[in-house]
């Protein structure tokens, strides 16, 4: 078979494509840099809360706190708790939308 050198516009267009590569690429890792962010702010948050009205709870193992919390959240108190504040999110986001 012959072999036939590219025209400009070709080349062009391979160019633009290895570009639009590049640049999904960097708009992937950024996304999950700020994913990743997300996720960690929400980790410190959550274990302050938990050192906060827990201090205790470094003393502990990853299965000694998996068998507090597993007993905590099977509480009626706690269900109730969890219950009445996503309740309560809803209203406030059901108000945002109606002042909107």
């Amino acid at each position: 078979m012959e072999q036939r050198e590219k025209t400009e516009r070709e080349l062009q267009a391979e160019e633009q494509v290895r570009q639009a590569y590049a640049r999904l690429k960097r708009v992937k890792r950024e996304e999950k840099q700020k994913l990743r962010k997300a996720q960690d702010h929400h980790k410190y948050m959550l274990g302050g809360a938990v050192v906060k009205y827990f201090p205790e709870a470094y003393s502990f193992t990853k299965l000694e706190m998996n068998r507090i919390i597993a007993c905590a959240f099977s509480l009626d108190d706690v269900k109730n708790m969890i219950a009445k504040v996503i309740s309560d999110r809803s209203k406030e986001a059901q108000e945002e939308e109606h002042e909107s």
